[in-house]
This record gives structure tokens, sequence and C-alpha cells, in this order.
């Protein structure tokens, strides 16, 4: 009797540890394909930017999201990130931004890009990438 009861303490551990590290706070790391902006007047978006796997970001938020992109020697482009409700402009090609804090943590993003000048070439942009920091969700 002491072992099935040790093995159902051990069990009850396993699965406080498990919700645990479930409701910890965390990251996760999407890419999205090249993406080459043509024009100064028509912003493009680029592929949607997912968490790898919904369970890692359920019933977390957003805190802290870094980006990067990768815009070719000269050409200078504006630059956003954006959720469905709304986008925020980028400073440069690499950075961090606060102003997702609060959305689910599962929310898709995307970069939108424009070219900052109608005389500029086509810039082919790579290396599209964010770092979605979350944590649990705070309820009152």
């Amino acid at each position: 009797m002491i072992g099935g009861r040790s093995r159902w303490l051990a069990g009850g551990a396993l699965c406080a540890w498990a919700a645990g590290i479930a409701l910890a706070s965390g990251s996760w790391v999407a890419t999205a394909p090249s993406l080459r902006v043509v024009s100064a007047d028509r912003p493009l978006a680029s592929a949607a930017l997912l968490p790898p796997s919904p369970e890692l970001a359920s019933g977390q938020v957003m805190g802290r999201v870094g980006w990067q992109y990768q815009p070719p020697a000269g050409s200078e482009v504006d630059a956003w990130l954006c959720h469905p409700g709304s986008c925020t402009p980028l400073s440069g090609p690499r950075g961090q931004t606060e102003a997702m804090a609060g959305l689910p943590a599962d929310t898709p993003l995307h970069f939108q890009f424009s070219l900052q000048d109608r005389r500029q070439r086509a810039a082919t942009l790579q290396g599209l990438q964010v770092i979605v920091n979350h944590e649990p969700l705070q309820r009152p």
C-alpha cells in the first residue's frame, strides 16, 4: 500500500510541476520569408508571425517584443510591426517595443514595409524575425 501511495504522490507532484511550467513566463520566436518592397505609396505586409505551437502562448500575454530585419545596403524603408488592431512604427532594422504588452501572446503579428522615397529602387528585406516575451495573464 505504501508503494501505491508513493506513486500517487509522485504523480501529483509531477502534475503540479507541469502546471507550473505551463504558467511560467517565456518567449517564442517566429520568422517570415524575405519580402520585396517596391513602392513608397503602398505598404507591403509580411507573412504572419505566430508562435511555433498554440499551447506555448495559451493563457499568456505579450510583454516586450524584439524585432529584426535586414534591408540591403543603402536602402531606406519605413517599417511597422502590426497586430490585427493596429501597427507600431519601428525605429530601425533592430529593436524592442512594449507597445503590444498585454495582448494575448498568440496574437498573429506581421511586418509592414514601404520605401521611404518614390525614386528609390525596390528593396528585398531579409531576416524578418520577432521574439515575443510572454507571461501568464494576471487576473484581478
